[in-house]
């Protein structure tokens, strides 16, 4: 019986139950650790703290409904300029005219203005991250800050200034006048709709910029 081999093999396998058993150990450690964080990760290249959930603030979870709201805005808007406008554009005006007032009557209720004009809650997360710059990434700030002003001025203002009065003016006109016809065939179809397409745009890019805000939210500055 060759014992220098068994003594070997016995040596070999001591050595080998060591090395598992420190892996354990650091790997309990690594587990321990991540707990005390609070199942938080580091980012080593700038020992910023990584958040393992993004919503932990009422100031996240506003600024996800926003971003929700203003795609649901974009989406509505692109219905009309891709379908709906096209479609009424086939009828005659006396038809197209009709209809076209009637969607404007109904369409203004209290859940299509929440949703259509919800997404301005953003200036709640942005006013908040601005009174604390500390708290957050610059990222975070001036995405939020871009979504909430991109909306206003592209889809609030452009909705009140330039689309809300081509409403009031085809309501006004005769639909089965010569002057209805002119005003839906030579100016509505064509101004209102160019309208709607560009706050549809923009309602699309705030919607993106808040999302980019709320994907640097769950960094937080500190040691």
């Amino acid at each position: 019986m060759n014992y220098g081999s068994m003594i070997s093999r016995r040596h070999s396998n001591s050595q080998a139950t060591r090395q598992n058993n420190m892996d354990y150990g650091s790997s309990a450690t690594a587990a321990d650790n991540l707990m005390a964080n609070g199942g938080g990760l580091k980012d080593e290249g700038q020992g910023v703290p990584v958040s393992s959930w993004l919503l932990q603030s009422p100031v996240e979870i506003v600024l996800l409904i926003s971003v929700v709201l203003d795609a649901m805005a974009a989406g509505i808007i692109f219905i009309f300029s891709n379908t709906i406008m096209p479609a009424l554009s086939t009828f005659n005006s006396n038809t197209g005219i009709q209809v076209m007032n009637t969607i404007n009557d109904l369409i203004v209720n209290p859940l299509f203005l929440f949703v259509f004009m919800g997404g301005m809650i953003s200036v709640y997360p942005t006013a908040a991250m601005m009174n604390k710059p500390d708290d957050y990434p610059a990222a975070a700030r001036y995405y939020s800050l871009a979504s909430t002003l991109i909306f206003f001025f592209g889809e609030v203002l452009v909705t009140v200034g330039c689309n809300v009065p081509r409403n009031d003016a085809l309501m006004a006109v005769d639909p089965s006048s010569d002057a209805g016809d002119t005003y839906w065939r030579n100016t509505y179809l064509k101004s209102w709709v160019a309208w709607n397409t560009a706050r549809g745009i923009f309602a699309a890019i705030a919607s993106v910029a808040g999302a980019m805000a709320l994907s640097f939210m769950g960094k937080r500055h500190g040691s």
